[in-house]
């Protein structure tokens, strides 16, 4: 009875040094364990495993502690970026934001072209007062050509939100020939071809030929396309179809600009497109 108490108190000993201390744990297995039998071991099982202590290190304010971890991994596999990512979360969560930046850097070496660690930088960029130099990782995002659908949905929301309407239009209409069962991308076009239709100044860089394209008729087939796909989004994307009544709003780019030519205004305050 005693041996059985005194193995269970060991075990628990064990699993409090794991948890608190699992950098330390890991480098133990490679310690104890000799050299012929490590590859017995299962990269994937101790990858996940060293994760899953990491994660639970940040969800108990202990992120230096993943830290070690990712720092563990990172010397055995010193070209895999999403280590490196890893890291740069944990900074995150220990405030360390300059230190997550140049950890971010060390990533998007291995991966020049992933947009999901150029705008987590980008971010931080922002968060830590550096605007240019933010600006400029938005603009090499923008400068990502990719059939990726991830990659690409990130791409499209940052023209998007960059005001960079025609890129937006380019990417969401890629998206979704690549995944034409995602509602939210089907919205989200008809949102950008509709910004194209309304905004005077969206479509000034756009080829004649797109100008004078009718935009309008797909832009309401995207909502109807997005409400047959994801009917919990009807009530939503009925308001919007309600505000752009083809009475009001131009079917063509080149048909809204040559309103505001014709009625000499932008918006109120603003110079005329030909005064």
């Amino acid at each position: 009875m005693n041996l059985g108490r005194l193995t269970i108190g060991i075990l628990l000993v064990i699993l409090v040094l794991v948890v608190l201390m699992p950098a330390t744990f890991l480098q133990a297995i490679f310690t104890v364990i000799p050299a012929q039998y490590q590859d017995m071991i299962p990269e994937q099982l101790l990858q996940n495993t060293g994760t899953a202590l990491a994660e639970f290190s940040v969800m108990t304010a202990r992120p230096m502690t993943a830290v070690s971890v990712y720092d563990f991994f990172i010397a055995k596999h010193p070209d895999q970026a999403d280590l490196y990512r890893l890291k740069s979360d944990a900074l995150i969560a220990a405030s360390d934001d300059a230190g997550a930046i140049k950890v971010l850097d060390q990533a998007i070496s291995l991966d020049p072209s992933n947009p999901l660690l150029l705008i987590k930088k980008a971010r931080l960029l922002l968060k830590t007062g550096r605007s240019s130099e933010a600006d400029a990782v938005f603009s090499q995002i923008l400068q990502i050509q990719t059939n990726n659908p991830q990659y690409l949905s990130v791409i499209a929301d940052i023209a998007l939100e960059k005001a960079r309407y025609l890129e937006a239009y380019e990417r969401y209409s890629s998206l979704v020939n690549l995944t034409p069962n995602d509602a939210q991308n089907w919205e989200k076009r008809s949102d950008v071809i509709f910004a194209l239709l309304t905004i005077p100044t969206a479509g000034a860089n756009a080829s004649l030929s797109l100008k004078q394209t009718d935009l309008y008729t797909p832009g309401i087939n995207g909502y109807e396309q997005a409400v047959r796909i994801d009917p919990g989004r009807d009530a939503v994307i009925k308001v919007k179809m309600e505000k752009r009544s083809d009475k009001f709003v131009a079917r063509t780019i080149q048909e809204l600009e040559d309103r505001y030519q014709e009625f000499r205004y932008l918006q109120p305050g603003e110079k005329p497109i030909n005064p």
